[in-house]
This record gives structure tokens, sequence and C-alpha cells, in this order.
């Protein structure tokens, strides 16, 4: 036999039961992963073309009382004023990589019950002073998407009942936490101002969750796990 022939029976593929078990059930989890990532990249666009629609709409009046916000955007519309405190400042709101605050405000509707209302985005001034948030209080209307509050992905408790400072940082408040400021007269909701409303900072809004390449990303990287499990598997067991 010539140095580097190879003699039949020389190159054999023969896994061991087990190997065949544990490579096939992480495939199956990683492709299934993959798929899922990109099932939510499309819900994802189609959230992003229902607020789209939603913000092109023309306004109609949120009910009294305000039912609870849900994922599907509406544009609506609410007769009111707003009230001078308590004020609240969402933290952590990064744009252009700028710290920044949300100012939410509350808005005493003419038919009854309160709504907060985000007036947009401010830079952040600092820990150590107080930004100028007023608005006045005269009676008006005003329209914007009717959202559920944001979340973040840890939750985070928020000491709000036991306190009166005005305006007030928060980090990603929950409704119970909001509504013992109001005597539980808040409804479950967020209106998001329109741009083109006055008495409000920088808006730019679009829906609270990872664009739909993010999960794109993510599914490309499961394929790619799955892939390179499966080299590997051969690689390992051909001898």
């Amino acid at each position: 036999m010539r140095d580097g022939a190879v003699t039949p029976g020389s190159v054999r593929f023969r896994p061991p039961w087990w190997a065949w078990l544990v490579t096939l059930i992480l495939l199956a989890v990683m492709v299934r992963l993959g798929f899922w990532q990109l099932d939510r990249a499309e819900q994802k666009r189609d959230l992003q073309r229902d607020f789209a629609t939603a913000a092109a709409a023309p306004p109609e009046a949120l009910a009294v009382p305000a039912p609870p916000a849900d994922d599907a955007p509406a544009h609506v519309r609410v007769r009111g004023h707003y009230l001078a405190a308590p004020q609240f400042l969402l933290d952590n709101q990064i744009r252009e990589r700028e710290p920044g605050l949300r100012v939410w405000t509350p808005l005493r509707r003419a038919g009854g019950g309160i709504i907060l209302v985000d007036r947009g985005w401010i830079p952040d001034p600092g820990r150590d002073r107080r930004p100028d948030v007023g608005v006045d209080g005269r009676e008006r209307t005003v329209s914007g998407l009717w959202r559920p509050f944001p979340q973040a992905g840890l939750a985070v408790g928020n000491a709000l009942c036991d306190s009166e400072a005005s305006p007030e940082r928060v980090q990603y408040p929950a409704h119970d936490e909001l509504r013992c400021r109001f005597d539980g007269r808040l409804a479950s909701g967020l209106l998001l101002l329109d741009p083109q409303a006055p008495d409000g900072f920088l808006r730019e809004w679009a829906p609270d969750h990872l664009e739909p390449e993010v999960h794109l990303g993510y599914a490309v990287q499961w394929f790619g796990f799955a892939a390179a499990l499966l080299v590997i598997f051969v690689v390992v067991n051909w001898k």
C-alpha cells in the first residue's frame, strides 16, 4: 500500500446513539428559535405599519372612562386641562447617544378621570437640577396615540406612593405605581402627544419594541449556531 492511500474500511462515520440524540435535540431547538425570531420580525413589521396607519388617521374621541390601552395603536383626542403636579420624568431615554428624559404630565378630562400625556423628550439637565416642564392649566383638546405604558426588560420598583416630588424621575413605572398619586383615578394608558401639538417637546414616536432587523440578526445567529453544530458533529465523528 502506498503512503497516504486509504484502504477500504479505514474511514467510517459511526456516531454513538447518544451523540445523535443530543445533536438532533440541539439542532431542533436552534432551528425553532431561528424561525421564532423570523416570526417576531414579521410581527414587528406589522406593528410598525399599524403604528404609522394610526398616526396618519384622524383622531377619534377617547371613550369615558378610558379603556385600557393595548398593543393596537389608536389615534385619539381628549378634552381637558393639564395639572401642574405631579409630573414624571421617564429616566434614561437615550437619543443619538445623548441622555434624556420623557415628560409625563397628567391631564384631567372634561368628562372625568385623569390620563398621563407624554409630551416628548428633553435633554437630561443632570441629577441635581429639575428641568422646567411647566404648562398652563387652560382647557384644551389634545390628540395623540393611545398606548400602554412602556415596560423595561427587568421590573424596576418605584416608591411613588410615599413621595410628593414633582417632577419626579421614574424608571418604567407600572400603572398601579402611578395611580396611587391620583387617588386611583388614573387611566391605564399613555397618550403620546401628536408632534404638531403645542406644549410639547421633541416627539419622534415609534413602537417601544426592538426593530425587525434586530430579530433578523438573532435568527441568523441561531441558524448559524445550528450549521456550526452540524459541522462539528460530522468532523468529530468522521474517523
